[in-house]
């Protein structure tokens, strides 16, 4: 099993959603701004960097925007059904009414999603030469370079966590709830 970083990957999965927001998603929302400002900036003030940097810069937007979506989706569709469920085992309730038939169908939606965002990263990799820089590079450069590297690591974390964990609890925990 996937160390998501957690204290305690076996859970509810209430608590399982709210350690993926804490870690994840908080980091996401707030990194995700603060690049576009970076690379805006660098671009600007950096032209030696170009192309690759455009090219950089591009390839975050587009993750980015996905990433932005995904995660609202997971925390306005998905995460409060899972989080009805395990109120649901926790009462000793039957399955919850959700607004799909099952788990499965945002789950799956999710999983095709995580193969898009590890398209993205493989793509924002690629342009960013390993998010290696040239010796030459400001500081403010070699700054931006580690943070996508970090955002690189954290969203496959974050992918890791849910596919190898969280979804593969829930939809056993809907199975025993039917």
């Amino acid at each position: 099993m996937v160390n998501p970083g957690w204290d305690r990957p076996d859970a509810p999965l209430d608590e399982l959603c709210d350690a993926i927001i804490e870690r994840h998603h908080t980091y996401l929302h707030g990194v995700i701004p603060l690049l576009r400002g970076w690379l805006g900036t660098l671009a600007a003030r950096e032209p030696q960097l170009l192309p690759a940097l455009a090219e950089t810069r591009a390839a975050f937007g587009e993750l980015a925007d996905q990433l932005v979506g995904h995660l609202a989706k997971e925390e306005t569709i998905l995460f409060p059904a899972l989080v009805a469920l395990a109120q649901a085992a926790r009462e000793g309730a039957s399955r919850p009414p959700l607004p799909f038939p099952t788990v499965l169908h945002p789950i799956r939606m999710m999983e095709s999603e995580h193969a898009r965002l590890e398209q993205g990263l493989e793509r924002l990799r690629a342009v960013a030469g390993d998010f290696a820089l040239p010796a030459d590079a400001s500081d403010a450069a070699r700054r931006c370079y580690v943070e996508l590297g970090r955002l690189d690591r954290e969203v496959r974390a974050h992918l890791l966590a849910e596919n190898d964990v969280l979804f593969p609890r829930a939809l056993e925990l809907e199975r025993r709830l039917h």
